[in-house]
């Protein structure tokens, strides 16, 4: 007679759940005092945005300067026909001057932004006053090279403060601008510029990452030879 195959038995391996530990840092109380609000007051805030959140969102947006003052609030729908997004869409204002200008008057001197280079020893802390100088100077050397407000501007340079300085130049004047990771291959640069139909190009020498050079202006040129639209080359790498 023949054997009958013997059934095989299920093994079920019981998986140790690991006990996941929290680590929680307490806030200290001095940066508590230094808060632009406290608990009470998030929770306040936030319970407004739910129950009157046109109301809420009108309160807030006279936060940030305008050019034309808004009337309408917001126009948003999600369905899947129909899928848009506008806030404040009938005001005006200069992203750049948000940014920058409105803080002059009373922090002009405080601290707008900490750059922290490739080697992180090496730092520096930009004031308003010093950003609205720099990105100034960068806005009235566009507009002397040529690009005016609607061209579109890609800027290919490394973490360097004159990457923040050239993006805000270019919404001062109101240029439409793509930024480019600083460590793209000629043919992603390409690929870029040519689906943005930019007309001008910003990038430098070279820039530094991780310790290694990276030879910006090689690879622009490269990948310029297939961007046959671009109008001019921009920096000290051109």
């Amino acid at each position: 007679m023949p054997k009958k195959k013997k059934k095989k038995k299920k093994v079920i391996k019981k998986i140790a759940s690991k006990k996941i530990k929290e680590t929680i840092y307490k806030t200290k109380k001095d940066w508590i005092s230094k808060a632009i609000v406290n608990k009470s007051q998030y929770l306040k805030k936030y319970n407004e945005s739910i129950k009157d959140n046109d109301g809420f969102w009108k309160k807030e947006g006279k936060r940030i300067s305008w050019i034309k003052p808004y009337k309408k609030i917001k126009d948003v729908k999600y369905s899947k026909d129909d899928v848009h997004i506008k806030w404040f869409y009938d005001g005006t204002l200069n992203a750049s001057a948000n940014c920058i200008d409105r803080h002059l008057k009373k922090n002009a001197n405080k601290t707008a932004i900490i750059w922290v280079g490739d080697d992180p020893k090496v730092q520096k802390k930009i004031s308003y006053k010093e950003l609205h100088k720099e990105v100034s100077k960068a806005a009235n050397g566009l507009k002397n090279l040529g690009v005016q407000k609607g061209d579109r501007v890609t800027i290919y340079l490394t973490m360097i403060p004159e990457l923040a300085y050239t993006m805000l130049a270019c919404a001062r004047i109101g240029a439409v601008h793509s930024i480019i990771f600083g460590g793209f291959s000629p043919d992603s640069i390409s690929g870029r510029i040519n689906d943005c139909e930019s007309d001008y190009v910003i990038t430098a020498d070279e820039g530094v990452r991780g310790g290694k050079t990276i030879p910006l202006k090689s690879i622009t040129d490269e990948a310029l030879q297939s961007c046959p639209n671009v109008k001019k080359c921009i920096g000290n790498g051109c």
